[in-house]
């Protein structure tokens, strides 16, 4: 029988993959967004026309997402809520008051607007492996299953916006634990927590998009065009697909007492290697010139996604396949050949 799924960040790289890959499925999916151009992004996108999923698709228009009660007509009816709505660390935002404080109020809505449904099943949050790492990744192995101790106090303020984005999805992991504990809802509660997440994105219409409006996309195009990053990256990777699959699958898990709660999803991965591949796949537009080679800076991590392999049944896909795919898609969009 087709679930009733809600889905936020349906316009960001994650939330698109699971909306179509929900729609594939045949379940029935809401998806928020701000306003009526955001919804048009979504329902108006060719991969989306293509499925033509008609009254099974629909748009809830929710202007802030941070006041209380944002969610409480949008989750009648709803069966399953997958959450992938979160701020990511983008240069130009406010850390405080554009990361830090969305991340947790929205979350904390969202779970507070699922109680008074009654028809609401399961609820799934996207995390980050950051969450589990905390500021300086350990040397000894981590899982989503660990939980990096709260800062006391808690800031107010933050030095840079990766710093926000982490302490945030850190202190939404605690509260979301702490709101099963002590409200004992209705629903069960997991998270589906992603590395660096990397692969073909469908709302990337043209070359530019590829290059600068492609979420965390945005490092690999650095690295396949001669750029460099800000900063370092975590070398814990997701192909986007994986990804999707992954939400879909636990969102339709029945937790048990002795088994996972939270499944993280991060293979290890040497940025140096990232060019390589591109030459492997793309020898000719190597040489053309359109594409050079950058550099993109690894910190080491050391993350345990066995659970997720299992609940998958095999093998992550792999690197180079994410980075094959973007690089297609962006020979695509120039209209180059991509072989």
């Amino acid at each position: 029988m087709a679930a009733t799924i809600l889905i936020t960040g349906s316009t960001g790289l994650i939330g698109f993959r699971i909306l179509l890959a929900a729609l594939e499925a045949g379940h029935n999916v809401r998806y928020t967004v701000r306003s009526e151009e955001k919804a048009k992004v979504v329902s108006s996108n060719p991969a989306v026309q293509k499925l033509a999923p008609g009254e099974r698709l629909s748009p809830v228009i929710i202007p802030d997402f941070t006041v209380d009660g944002a969610f409480d007509s949008a989750l009648q009816g709803v069966t399953h809520v997958i959450h992938a709505g979160s701020p990511v660390p983008v240069p130009t935002y406010e850390p405080t008051t554009q990361i830090f404080q969305p991340t947790i109020k929205i979350s904390r809505g969202l779970l507070s607007s699922a109680l008074k449904s009654p028809s609401v099943k399961r609820v799934i949050i996207t995390s980050s492996i950051v969450a589990n790492l905390g500021p300086v990744p350990p040397p000894t192995p981590v899982s989503a299953a660990t939980r990096v101790p709260l800062p006391d106090p808690i800031p107010s303020t933050f030095n840079n916006v990766f710093e926000a984005y982490l302490l945030g999805k850190v202190v939404e992991l605690h509260n979301s634990d702490e709101f099963v504990k002590t409200k004992n809802p209705h629903f069960t509660v997991s998270h589906v927590v992603p590395g660096y997440v990397f692969g073909r994105n469908e709302l990337a219409l043209d070359a530019n998009m590829v290059q600068t409006q492609n979420s965390s996309n945005n490092f690999l195009m650095l690295g396949l065009l001669g750029g460099e990053p800000p900063f370092p990256i975590h070398g814990g990777f997701a192909h986007i697909d994986d990804v999707a699959d992954a939400h879909l699958r636990v969102a339709f898990l029945d937790p048990q007492p002795d088994g996972p709660k939270d499944f993280g999803i991060a293979t290890k991965v040497d940025y140096d290697k990232l060019f390589d591949y591109v030459v492997k796949a793309f020898p000719k537009a190597v040489e053309e010139g359109i594409f050079k080679k950058g550099k993109l800076v690894t910190v080491p991590v050391n993350y345990d996604s066995s659970d997720i392999e299992k609940l998958l049944g095999g093998k992550l896909r792999s690197f180079e396949s994410a980075v094959v795919d973007v690089a297609a898609q962006y020979l695509e969009k120039l209209g180059k050949e991509k072989a």
